[in-house]
């Protein structure tokens, strides 16, 4: 399916809204980026805790092909922006092929959007694997029976096979 560069927009009727609060000013910007970020993330995680750390994840393949999806930050410090995924997916495959992305963050309650691009690079093996170890034991069992990207035959046998794994462990 193609998607068509122009919109006829009377198909459409999502109507424009007013946003709220002061107008962005680069006078009431800090001149450090990653710590207007931080104060972003902590004003939205105030208005929505559950979602403030969602963010876009976009890829591409070797054929320049995008895709997106939504992945949670860990961690966002002058060092980079921390996510984690199965070294097996989809999006793990891209990233191993072509080390670019992008993320958007959208906080639509404060009426921001944030949009990060550069080049990925793996965490260590010791952080991912804290990482793994730190999520709670049925999210481990999830992670690891899960045929990331892939087709899975039902919906009943992958409950099969987190019992069994959770049997086994």
């Amino acid at each position: 399916m193609l998607l068509p560069w122009m919109v006829d927009t009377e198909f459409f009727s999502s109507p424009q809204r007013d946003y709220p609060g002061e107008p962005l000013r680069r006078s009431s910007l800090d001149a450090d980026p990653m710590l207007l970020f931080d104060r972003w993330l902590q004003e939205a995680a105030q208005e929505d805790p559950l979602d403030a750390h969602s963010m876009t994840l976009a890829t591409a393949d070797t054929q320049a092909r995008p895709s997106a999806r939504i992945v949670l930050l860990k961690q966002a410090d002058q060092q980079g922006f921390v996510f984690f995924t199965n070294y097996q997916s989809r999006k793990a495959q891209e990233l191993e092929a072509n080390p670019f992305a992008s993320l958007v963050f959208y906080w639509p309650h404060l009426a921001l959007q944030v949009r990060v691009e550069g080049r990925v690079e793996r965490v260590s093996d010791r952080e991912s694997d804290d990482y793994f170890g730190s999520r709670p034991r049925g999210s481990q069992i999830a992670g690891s029976i899960s045929p990331q990207s892939a087709m899975v035959e039902s919906r009943e046998s992958l409950e099969e096979a987190y019992r069994r794994l959770e049997e086994e462990l």
